[in-house]
């Protein structure tokens, strides 16, 4: 790394949207530091300190070289016949490549490569000041961020927020590089009511007149302060509910955080399900739920604040008449959903778009019904199982048309399952219906598999169909996630289906829109969603997947057993590299295919080393114990070899060549039953 001095930028700005302001912070450190690097300012190993809060992002480099190393390359020019004149002084084309390169005329010189000779020139490039370079290199950076939205303010300025403030020291001095109408210098700025404006005298201080201004500049040091303050606050029988997300939100959400704990009345629990008490509290309030030590959610909630505590308990006051507010709503929509059953409510779905092109999710359940039924067949459930996916699948989206999950969009499926059980319908039903959104997780139930799928194979073939298709990192529609859930729920369910079969299903429920067959894309679509959920979910290795996939990639369950088993295989290098080679030999007179199709005639197996293939072969067993099958195929080395050592392939008489070719194609499709061989070899 290159001594030097710290760098220490800050873009100070109005408060940046939680989701965003870590990604943006990232970004701007990353397209620095290509900066940097590529200057010969940063080592190649130099790694950013970055931090942020919703005011602010920062960014600071231990060591900055002062100055751009300079070094010394050959360029080469044109051709020497061009170049110089008969007398050896250069001619105006050779003059012009000197002059273009800051060169001399004395200091050229020929170069003989394998072309011929060519007019050469050493010159000296780099060597420029830090302080000019980083004058264009931050606001580069800074143009260089990726916004999914952006304001414009200041002329033709564009950024999430506006910029208020921007600080830029290199070692004790300022770089005062410009963005819009700010010019970069040595002030910053404090918390809002806690902190004031201050001057910082060096990079080094960093982040010491941050702090004494009530900014905790690190989010890891917020987030230790958050829990911190809650460990204060919660009794010794009460713990905070895990909540991952919106603990970053609230840390993305501050800059110095505090925490109140409110309470609610605990009539609550019983008259309102957990998950909208939940919900309520999370995403309308970015309250942090609590429970009690048996894990029962607790009549209290953690409010994360951005000041110093609330000694008057104004505060905390505020906030549970807020919450009380939103839990009597809440309360209300579902005392009033409920004098609606779920089946009246079938109509209503006519005048609740699903797609333009697709209809209503009238429709849509009406193609579930169907969908779910056929699955329930392909699984061989029961009478009852069957009759419980049919009336699930229907009612699914009935609870769209309620106004609890219009007012917490949220809840859905979640409420339509809490309508369904105060109804009285059968528990396998409810859950189903509370199940259908299952992404993350597998549904409970064979039951809730079947409306689940129903609801992604419909929106699936539907969308594929009308070439709604995810492109890049492009997918409006969450086909992926959808995918994703249906490849889960057939592998953790243990569920056997054709994703084909499945899809082909679906798409004739379209009939009456005529939508046409769908891509051929959609074959590849659920093989990458397979193959995602075998190497990331599984833990698979990428190579013996692709071997697998490579094979057959139609069966989720299937593929899963295949992988599992190549996991736990023996060695198979050996048989992998001459089932490679059979291929190839394969391929090349014809394909496959084409040998596939000719029946191997024992008669032609006129060498011992020929008939040894195909007994061995023939005696690798099968019925889906693909461990057992590839401890046999892991023997199969030894008779290839003798084949390819004792047999001549390419025999003078055509039927015995055939019949060997036909031997080796029938071997290969063989042993690619569990994975394709070849891929492994490669």
């Amino acid at each position: 790394m290159p001594s030097g001095d710290a760098l220490l930028i800050e873009l100070g700005c109005e408060e940046l949207p939680a989701r965003m302001v870590e990604s943006l912070a990232r970004g701007f450190a990353e397209n620095l530091m290509q900066r940097l690097q590529g200057a010969g300012l940063a080592g190649a190993g130099a790694v950013p300190q970055v931090a942020w809060t919703p005011r602010r992002l920062l960014v600071r480099v231990a060591a900055v070289a002062r100055q751009q190393p300079q070094r010394e390359e050959e360029v080469v020019g044109p051709p020497a016949r061009l170049a110089f004149a008969a007398d050896g002084s250069l001619t105006p084309q050779g003059l012009g490549f000197v002059t273009k390169n800051h060169g001399q005329a004395a200091d050229a010189y020929k170069v003989t490569n394998p072309k011929g000779e060519y007019l050469a020139l050493r010159r000296k490039t780099g060597g420029a000041e830090a302080g000019g370079l980083l004058l264009k290199m931050i606001p580069e950076a800074f143009f260089a961020l990726a916004l999914p939205r952006s304001m414009k303010w200041d002329g033709d300025l564009r950024f999430v927020r506006p910029l208020r403030w921007l600080l830029a020291l290199h070692g004790s001095e300022v770089v005062p590089f410009r963005l819009g109408a700010l010019t970069a210098d040595r002030h910053s700025r404090g918390h809002r009511t806690l902190g004031a404006g201050f001057t910082v005298a060096s990079a080094d201080d960093f982040p010491g007149p941050w702090a004494a201004n009530a900014v905790v500049t690190s989010p890891q040091e917020r987030r230790q302060q958050i829990r911190a303050a809650a460990g204060r606050q919660l009794q010794q029988n009460l713990k905070l509910r895990e909540d991952a997300v919106l603990e970053e939100t609230l840390v993305n959400l501050t800059e110095y955080p505090d925490a109140i704990l409110g309470s609610f009345a605990a009539a609550y629990l019983s008259s309102l399900p957990e998950e909208v008490l939940v919900t309520v509290m999370r995403d309308h309030q970015k309250y942090l739920a609590v429970e009690d030590g048996a894990g029962k959610l607790a009549p209290h909630f953690l409010a994360v604040l951005n000041q110093k505590g609330d000694p008057q308990g104004l505060i905390r006051h505020g906030n549970e008449r807020v919450l009380r507010a939103r839990f009597s709503d809440a309360q209300f929509f579902f005392s009033t959903d409920r004098k609606i059953r779920l089946a009246e409510r079938l109509p209503m779905l006519e005048q609740v778009t699903f797609q333009a092109r697709l209809g209503s999710y009238r429709a849509k359940s009406v193609r579930m019904r169907a969908i779910a039924a056929w699955l329930a067949g392909q699984w061989n459930l029961t009478a009852n199982a069957r009759a419980d996916a049919e009336q699930a699948a229907e009612l699914a989206k009935c609870d769209l048309t309620t106004d609890l999950v219009k007012e917490f969009p949220e809840l859905q499926g979640i409420m339509g399952g809490h309508y369904a059980r105060a109804e009285g319908l059968a528990e396998p039903v409810a859950q189903a219906i509370a199940d259908q959104y299952s992404f993350d997780t597998a549904p409970r139930s064979d039951v809730g598999a079947a409306v689940s799928l129903a609801d992604k194979f419909d929106t699936i073939a539907g969308m594929f169909a009308i070439g709604e298709v995810p492109t890049g990192s492009a997918d409006p529609f969450g086909l992926r996630r959808q995918g994703n859930g249906i490849i889960r729920t057939l592998i953790e369910r243990r569920l056997k289906l054709s994703l084909a079969a499945a899809l082909g299903f679906a798409l004739s429920q379209f009939a009456s829109l005529r939508l046409g067959a769908l891509p051929e894309s959609t074959a590849e679509f659920f093989k990458e969603r397979l193959s995602f959920y075998l190497r990331e979910s599984a833990g698979f290795e990428p190579a013996k997947v692709a071997a697998v996939l490579a094979a057959a990639a139609d069966e989720p369950l299937d593929a899963y057993h295949r992988a599992a088993a190549l996991a736990a295989a023996p060695d198979l290098v050996a048989v992998a590299g001459v089932v490679k080679r059979a291929r190839s030999i394969v391929k090349k007179e014809g394909g496959l295919e084409k040998w596939q199709a000719l029946a191997v005639n024992s008669d032609l197996l006129r060498v011992p080393a020929e008939q040894d293939l195909r007994r061995a072969v023939e005696a690798l067993p099968a019925g889906g114990d693909y461990a057992a099958e590839l401890r046999a195929i892991a023997l199969l080395a030894a008779p290839l070899e003798n084949f390819f050592s004792q047999v001549r392939v390419n025999d003078d008489d055509p039927a015995v060549r055939a019949n060997r070719l036909a031997l080796l194609a029938a071997t290969v499709a063989r042993l690619n039953r569990v994975a394709d061989f070849a891929e492994l070899a490669g």
